[in-house]
């Protein structure tokens, strides 16, 4: 015999368990409260519960049940049956494990019988989790049978993949995300039958073995029914066999009216009233009832392309581009896709960047390349980067692309899609490729951001442009490339590309000719007002189309490139992490010299050893003063084996210093003559307004929330998102900053229980008790949680861009009208303005 709770529980699982302990005389307010009280019990301790014993009045009111354990009682042989070859197990062998329950005069239920022993072993808890998931799915399935929509139009689809696909936009347009889920296969491994459910749909099942973890993640799955079913049909063709709209969960709509689909301009303002004052259950059914009514293909004319794309996707490519979307979606509500549909509803292009790249965007979004190189090297998948250059010197990813379309009106798309989840804002500088579409969408969406061709897109061009020529010269490399990156000088660059054309006898090269007359889009002799941040030499050490090409083959599984793309994003973060640590924790001794000793504490390392550089180079220069007009003091500095004189322009009234050469305005980093000038004036540390913040140590210093550009909005739907997305945006950044050391970590992680305490103080409270709960929460000077909110957010807003929440929403969106993507508007701003601190 075997008594509950198992003998070789815990201490604490005794005590959990004797909260659901059975006792004689327990009360209960409906036979319903009992069952489900004993199954609570059941699933504690091991094993599965089923009615038994009952006893009614005349108008069937129960006056007594029994619950037995599922192995109570024996299988009765039915009369005349047949002996099956293949028998089910016996399971029943007449446990005694039951609770009785009796009506008492007051209409409440009393426990009169409690037997706890069983005859068999107990379940293990996996065991009887997934048994009851199994439970929930035939239950689900059941349910599913009478909510099949017939009245929903479906195509046909050639392939698995495009049912996929075309699921995936549908579930995009009403506001969930979907899986994969079962499916059948002939002998021939050809797919007869597949379904696709809502992300939400059955429940998780606990992984056998798993550790309990302190704080496991929230449960999602709900058992929702919403699916699409298709089979292969003898045409070859597959066909929706099932089609379920009703969904057991709040959707995410969008807040846009421009992105939602035909129906909601139908009903427009009773669905809005619907939402506003409806409850959340009501609110569900409303949505599934709409739902119903749709046409799969009865997308917003706003949301296409207004021509066919270019080029053709891979067969499952964008099947699995979306899966890839979705699933990055549900582990990161903060991250963002976007998809543009062209005009026969063809998934065209796609975006997306999660937190990190947005974050690292409002650091250093100052400069950003358009990495478009698929088309040099032909990947066979047009996958393109937005990248810059951190303080560090390192490559940072700030958003990748799928580009099937390469027209003006997709970069479009594009650019002004990357332009609002960027808090639009728009780089000071932007470099890419050549290309007449790209320019044209650049000045149309981006006006004045500086656009110039980068030199590093050049170089590889001239590779495929020039192959003869680079490969009958060993030479003809080196001489190209420093034209491109070596010259700061005009008269030196003029002379350099004449003597290449000579040399080379390339003089008639009609790809050199247009690129010459194209010099000051490139050449970096020009347009030298202009910040550009060193990312050239950046790029000359690492390049990332190297490292993802092969993996971009059409030979390759498309999935197979996202889980390398993803492994690389986290190898330069952890780059970044290291350099971080590095920075603050350096072992070398200071420069005696005071203006270096300033440099090497204020910049990184790599900024350092550019500002070293220059400070070195000053000592041979000479300097030869030009007079003065009032405070401003003009010099004139010269290099030995240098043709061009440089003039520096000095204002003793504010120590503003200018020089013609416009380093620092081009790199950041002072220049040599600059320098000379401050030496010579006895000047022995660098003016603040010198040591740009981009390049120094405390670069991703800040708080977002003391600069946040948006107000309130009237729909409390998509204000409740918008202060959703934007939460999700700050605690990543003190997630990002808490992993940088064991103490931190288990600093926030210690108080993360007392915050959200005062979040559910704040929550519970009356609306006339907030402003005191708000400020005793301001008060509390000692409050360790403020203190590590407060202090790891600061914000700098002299130097950092705005910020805002990406959407948790991936939305097909269109290159006809500004994407709005369900955020904006900010619920909290700084004490004085009226906000709420956490």
């Amino acid at each position: 015999m075997t008594d509950a709770p198992r003998p070789n529980s815990t201490t604490m699982e005794d005590a959990n368990n004797a909260r659901w302990l059975p006792r004689i005389d327990m009360l209960f307010e409906s036979e319903n409260e009992a069952y489900e009280f004993y199954n609570t019990y059941a699933e504690n301790v091991g094993f599965f519960v089923r009615r038994s014993t009952l006893w009614t009045t005349s108008k069937n009111i129960i006056t007594r049940r029994t619950f037995v354990c599922s192995r109570e009682g024996f299988r009765e042989k039915k009369k005349g049956a047949k002996e099956a070859k293949c028998p089910r197990p016996e399971t029943r062998i007449g446990c005694p494990a039951c609770m009785t329950i009796r009506l008492t005069p007051n209409g409440r239920y009393r426990v009169t019988e409690f037997v706890p022993n069983h005859n068999h072993q107990l379940a293990a808890a996996s065991t009887i989790h997934m048994l009851r998931a199994k439970k929930m799915r035939r239950k689900a399935r059941a349910v599913r049978a009478d909510l099949v929509d017939d009245t929903v139009r479906t195509p046909e689809f050639e392939t698995e993949d495009e049912a996929y696909e075309f699921y995936s936009m549908y579930a995009g347009r009403i506001g969930f995300s979907i899986r994969r889920a079962s499916m059948t296969m002939s002998a021939e491994n050809v797919i007869t039958r597949r379904m696709f459910v809502c992300s939400r749909e059955g429940f998780r099942e606990k992984k056998k073995g798993a550790k309990r973890v302190k704080k496991p993640r929230p449960e999602t799955r709900t058992g929702c029914p919403a699916c699409m079913i298709i089979r292969l049909t003898p045409s070859g063709k597959y066909h929706v066999t099932e089609f379920v709209t009703y969904h057991n969960h709040p959707l995410s709509v969008p807040s846009s009216t421009d992105l939602v689909m035909s129906h909601s301009v139908e009903n427009g303002q009773d669905d809005e009233s619907d939402m506003a004052d409806g409850s959340a259950d009501d609110t569900v059914h409303k949505q599934a009832r709409s739902h119903q009514s749709i046409s799969l293909l009865s997308l917003d004319s706003k949301n296409y392309l207004r021509s066919k794309r270019v080029k053709s996707i891979q067969v499952g490519d964008a099947g699995a581009t979306l899966e890839y979307l979705q699933k990055m979606q549900d582990n990161n509500p903060s991250f963002f896709y976007a998809v543009q549909v062209d005009e026969d509803d063809n998934m065209t292009n796609f975006f997306w960047a999660d937190a990190k790249s947005m974050m690292d965007y409002n650091y250093f979004g100052d400069v950003v390349c358009f990495d478009t190189t698929y088309k040099i090297y032909g990947y066979g998948r047009p996958f393109a980067l937005f990248i810059g250059v951190n303080h560090h010197k390192q490559i940072v990813i700030f958003g990748a692309a799928l580009l099937y379309d390469e027209g003006t009106e997709s970069f479009k798309w594009l650019f002004e899609t990357f332009k609002s989840v960027m808090s639009g804002s728009q780089p000071k500088t932007v470099l890419t490729d050549r290309d007449a579409a790209m320019s044209e969408a650049i000045a149309a969406v981006w006006p004045g951001t500086s656009h110039r061709f980068c030199v590093w897109h050049i170089y590889q061009n001239a590779v495929e442009q020039l192959s003869q020529a680079f490969h009958g010269s060993r030479t003809l490399g080196y001489d190209f490339g420093r034209c491109l990156f070596d010259f700061e000088d005009e008269e030196e660059f003029l002379s350099a590309w004449k003597t290449m054309l000579q040399k080379y006898d390339l003089q008639d090269n009609q790809w050199l000719a247009k690129l010459f007359d194209e010099r000051e889009k490139w050449a970096l002799v020009y347009g030298r007002e202009t910040f550009y941040a060193d990312i050239k030499s950046v790029q000359q050490k690492e390049n990332l189309s190297t490292e993802l090409k092969k993996y971009l083959s059409p030979e390759r599984e498309l999935l197979s490139f996202f889980e390398h793309y993803e492994r690389i994003l986290d190898e330069r973060r952890c780059a970044e992490l290291q350099a971080d640590a590095n920075a603050n924790l350096s072992t070398k001794k200071p420069p005696s010299i005071r203006m270096l000793r300033q440099a090497a504490n204020a910049y990184t390392p790599a900024a350092f050893k550019m500002f070293e550089r220059e400070f070195e180079l000053y000592m041979d220069c000479m300097l030869y003063g030009c007079g003065e007009t009032g405070t401003i003091s003009n010099y004139r500095v010269t290099v030995e084996e240098k043709a061009k004189d440089h003039f520096v322009k000095f204002d003793s009234l504010d120590g503003t210093v200018t020089c013609s050469c416009k380093k620092f305005e081009f790199i950041g980093i002072q220049c040599r003559h600059v320098l000379k000038v401050l030496d010579t004036r006895n000047i022995k540390e660098l003016p603040p307004q010198y040591i740009v913040k981009r390049w120094r140590k405390d670069a991703k210093a800040g708080v977002l929330s003391d600069n946040c550009p948006f107000s309130f909005d009237s729909d409390p739907q998509s204000s409740l998102s918008k202060r959703y997305n934007y939460l999700c945006r700050i605690f990543s950044i003190a997630a990002a900053r808490a992993a940088k050391s064991v103490e931190s970590y288990a600093f926030i992680e210690s108080q993360s229980d007392m915050l959200m305490d005062q979040v559910d103080q704040v929550l519970q409270a009356r609306p006339s008790e907030m402003p005191a709960l708000i400020t005793t929460s301001c008060d509390r000077s000692q409050n360790p949680v403020e203190s590590a909110v407060a202090g790891t957010l600061r914000y700098d807003k002299a130097n950092q861009a705005s910020f805002i929440g990406g959407t948790a929403n991936g939305l097909l969106v269109s290159q006809h009208s500004h994407p709005t993507m369900c955020w904006g508007q900010f619920p909290a701003g700084p004490p004085e303005q009226g906000g709420r601190p956490l």
